[in-house]
Order: C-alpha cells, then sequence, then structure tokens
C-alpha cells in the first residue's frame, strides 16, 4: 500500500482522521454511508469549551513540541506544517484585529460620553441664559426652541420612584441606573453604598433632572446597592426600594 500524504484523493481531516472515496467499495478508506467522523478516544482537546487565546495557546505548545519530532516524520504529517502555522497564523492576526477593534470601540464610546456631557453643559448654560434675559417673559423663552416646564402647580410630598434598576454596562466600574419618573419632581437624587458591607453608609452618586443616569469610578467586581429619591416643590420625597448590582 503506497505512503499517504495529505493529497491523497479523498482524504479529509475534521476533529480526528477519515478516509472518504479514493476506491472501490471494498477500499479500507471508504466509509459507512452516514457515519460521523471517527472520534478520537486518546487526545482530549475540548475545543468548545475553549477560549481564543487559550486556542492560540494551544497551537503554539503544538508547533513548538512538533518541531523536531522524528515520532512524526514531517514529511509525512496531515495536516502539513505549512497548513498549521497558516491556520495559527490566521486565528492569532483575526484575534488581534478583534481585540483592536473592541479597543477601538470602547474608546469611541469613551468619546461620545465625554461630547455628550459637554454637550449637555452647553445646553444648560444657554438655558440658565435665556432665562437670566427674559426670566417671565414665557414667549419669549418659548421662542428658544427649548422645552418649557409645566405650569406648577401645588404639589405634596413626592412618593418613592418606582422600578429601580441597576445593570453593569460595558465600561469597566460603571453601572446605569434608571427609575421610573415621578410627576412633580425637579430631580432625582442618587446614592449608593457597599452591599455586602455591614452598616454601609450611603453616599451620594449624582444629582440629575432624569431619571436615568450612570455610575462611574466603581470597583470592579464589587457589589453595590444603590437608591434615588424624587425631590419637587416640597422638598426631597421618600426613597425607593435598593437595586443590587455587581460592578465589571
Amino acid at each position: 500500500m503506497p505512503a499517504l500524504t495529505f493529497d491523497t484523493p479523498g482524504l479529509r481531516f475534521d476533529v480526528g482522521l477519515k478516509f472518504d472515496g479514493g476506491g472501490d467499495e471494498g477500499s479500507p478508506y471508504k466509509p459507512k454511508p452516514n457515519r460521523k467522523t471517527t472520534a478520537m478516544t486518546k487526545f482530549k482537546l475540548e475545543l468548545s469549551r475553549k477560549t481564543v487565546p487559550e486556542k492560540i495557546q494551544l497551537g503554539q505548545t503544538h508547533i513548538t513540541a512538533m518541531t523536531g519530532n522524528t515520532t512524526y516524520p514531517a514529511a509525512n504529517r496531515v495536516p502539513t506544517d505549512a497548513q498549521v502555522q497558516s491556520a495559527q497564523d490566521a486565528l492569532e492576526a483575526a484575534n488581534a484585529a478583534a481585540d483592536a477593534a473592541e479597543m477601538m470601540w470602547r474608546q469611541k464610546i469613551q468619546e461620545r460620553r465625554a461630547s455628550e456631557e459637554a454637550w449637555e453643559t452647553m445646553i444648560t448654560a444657554r438655558a440658565n441664559y435665556c432665562e437670566a434675559v427674559t426670566p417671565n417673559d414665557l414667549a419669549a423663552l418659548q421662542s428658544s426652541g427649548l422645552p418649557l416646564r409645566p405650569a406648577a402647580g401645588p404639589v405634596g410630598a413626592l412618593p418613592a420612584p418606582r422600578d429601580l434598576r441597576a445593570s453593569a454596562t460595558d465600561m469597566e466600574g460603571e453601572v446605569e441606573l434608571r427609575c421610573s419618573t415621578v410627576k412633580g419632581a425637579s430631580s432625582y437624587e442618587w446614592e449608593c453604598k457597599l452591599a455586602d458591607t455591614a452598616n454601609a453608609a450611603w453616599s451620594t452618586v449624582k444629582t440629575s433632572t432624569t431619571a436615568k443616569i450612570t455610575a462611574p469610578g466603581l470597583t470592579p467586581g464589587t457589589r453595590y446597592a444603590f437608591r434615588v429619591r424624587a425631590i419637587g416643590s416640597a422638598g426631597p420625597g421618600a426613597w425607593s426600594d435598593e437595586a443590587v448590582v455587581r460592578a465589571r
């Protein structure tokens, strides 16, 4: 029987080696119909459980181990060393490109957030300017294109905000907080504390005019409890129920 090489007609490699076609019905290289690729019984690759970096490390370890390995003559290896190295190089390059793209994406998100905060500062300053120039001229204020508050009515103590939700964002040490809006609220006061520390003190996160904020600067891997209350003409209302989340 002639020696087999990777170029032998019908030779195919997958999880294990399987010889497909290339002979007549009695050939030992022709598989039975509808039979799965022959599974390995000695190697335990578990590729489906490995991350890409772990696969890259496995490939590097194998290539190093096969260099000068006379047990498996280089001329007869299937796939060839060149094909294995090519697949290794392609995976490493694709992984590096993906890492770079993810880093760029995170940078763009940070740039957008910085631009958003700068915009909010500018538009708030412009609103303050318009109101300072024509404080009681509703027609003039309306002509600015900025939304006006509805006519104020007597509002008592505000209820606690409902449906407080806290979720870790893709940014390290950052949590997004949101709750249902409270009618009559002019602002919201947000607080947090360590969730797993007994008698931990509450500290102010931020005061906002919206029922949604991001809380940055948290310690990754630490669980935090958050609460919020609405502030209206009669002062602050009741605190919401707590929401607990682990910062990434």
